[in-house]
């Protein structure tokens, strides 16, 4: 039984290459890991359930089948299949052995579910059992509890989220990325960026009509309460949903433990808890605010993201769609896709700004998300916020990220300008 499950789950031995329909969109974080390659550390890829991490593996092993890598030399592992899960770690190298002694590739997809997998992965890895190790994980744990305390400097981690803005023109059938060539689609383009924000990212939902997107978001978010929370932590699945669409619904905004259990009716140790454990199945993300003490930073309130702006929609308790908070939302999953150092920032005074990238200590970026700047009420408090913030870190450049105004704006010095969000997310 065990046999058996291992070889469906690597169908290339069979095939003698990678079956196409298993590659998929290729994917910008692929690149990265197909980079490091010529280290021998374990690659941890991480993300959310569905958010293309299996396929992320299956194109790293076609790229070793393309460099010569034997296809039976590959071996992939899916915790997720009941038999494989079932069976003791050592059992498994057993069959491993017994199916093929020259294993050189191992591939472990949801390794979470197992119990005691990062000693028995340390094991493999120090004793050189295997050329190179891949883990994909759906749990926060992996990128700092489990692997930082047992695989301490034997690993190295890339995060899967769901598709950014390029990738998923790509998955909408786009061949041509070229800058000219999307500028002189532009309005096509706007048709898109409105449908990725709306609609999401993760791959399986891109291009369905909107019943099916929110019965397939909307059945991913129970199969997360209730696998990745509920059995995992032993969570109350009533409270982790309640607490759930909260945050969701509010997300970009600031939150405390206390308003939270306020607006859940829980005890405030409870809404950190439960907070805890959405932030573990990477369903929310916290942003926090920008401050040269640490310990302000850890004191005053952050605000949440969700995972994906489709799952948003599909979840959150709201009357109609808020472009605004959509657009910050996508923006703040981008930022963390470049791999910044991000904050946001507020004043005492009450000004605002939705993001600061700083390198080492020195601020680089603010990054204001204004989805219409043709109300010159909105425009003035953008910019009384950035020239302020400009102000208070010495920076004399500021950008507002937009629908789709492109014009510069010179404030007390301070060079603002405006940009349209598709060509910010498009890198262009």
């Amino acid at each position: 039984m065990l046999e058996q499950s291992i070889r469906l789950w690597n169908p290339w031995w069979a095939e003698k290459s990678m079956p196409q329909d298993l590659i998929g969109i290729k994917r910008d974080v692929t690149d990265s890991i197909i980079k490091s390659l010529d280290t021998p550390h374990i690659k941890d890829v991480i993300g959310v359930r569905r958010s293309g991490k299996t396929t992320v593996l299956y194109q790293v092993a076609a790229y070793l089948m393309d460099i010569g890598v034997a296809p039976e030399h590959i071996l992939f592992l899916n915790f997720d299949d009941p038999a494989i899960n079932a069976a003791p770690l050592d059992e498994i190298l057993t069959s491993i052995y017994k199916i093929n002694p020259e294993i050189s590739h191992l591939f472990l997809d949801e390794i979470q579910q197992k119990e005691g997998w990062e000693r028995w992965v340390r094991t493999l890895y120090d004793t050189k059992r295997f050329s190179q190790i891949f883990l994909s994980g759906s749990s926060a744990s992996l990128l700092t509890q489990d692997i930082g305390r047992v695989l301490s400097g034997r690993h190295i981690t890339f995060d899967v989220t769901p598709f950014s803005f390029t990738e998923y023109l790509t998955k909408r059938g786009w061949e041509n990325l070229e800058p000219e060539y999307l500028m002189y689609n532009r309005d096509k383009i706007l048709y898109y960026q409105k449908t990725y924000l709306e609609e999401g990212g993760f791959p399986e939902t891109i291009g369905m009509n909107e019943f099916n997107q929110k019965k397939i978001l909307t059945s991913l978010y129970s199969d997360i309460i209730a696998r990745d929370i509920s059995a995992r932590f032993g969570a109350s699945h009533e409270v982790a949903a309640k607490i759930c669409q909260l945050m969701i619904t509010n997300s970009t905004s600031e939150y405390s433990f206390n308003s939270v259990a306020k607006a859940a009716h829980i005890a405030i140790e409870t809404a950190e808890k439960y907070i805890g454990y959405l932030k573990e199945s990477l369903l929310i993300i916290d942003l926090p605010v920008f401050s040269y003490k640490l310990k302000s930073q850890f004191k005053q309130n952050k605000k949440t993201y969700t995972v994906d702006t489709g799952l948003r929609n599909a979840i959150s308790f709201r009357f109609t769609p808020d472009m605004g908070k959509l657009a910050e939302n996508a923006v703040f999953l981008e930022l963390k896709r470049r791999n910044g150092e991000i904050y946001y920032w507020k004043s005492s005074g009450g000004y605002e700004v939705d993001f600061v990238q700083k390198t080492g200590q020195q601020v680089q970026i603010l990054l204001q998300v204004s989805w219409d700047v043709r109300n010159d009420k909105t425009r003035k408090r953008e910019l009384r916020s950035l020239c302020r913030a400009c102000e208070e870190f010495g920076v004399v450049n500021a950008m507002i990220l937009t629908e789709d105004t492109e014009e510069i704006e010179e404030q007390n010095g301070v060079k603002i300008t405006y940009y349209p969000l598709w060509k910010w997310l498009l890198d262009i």
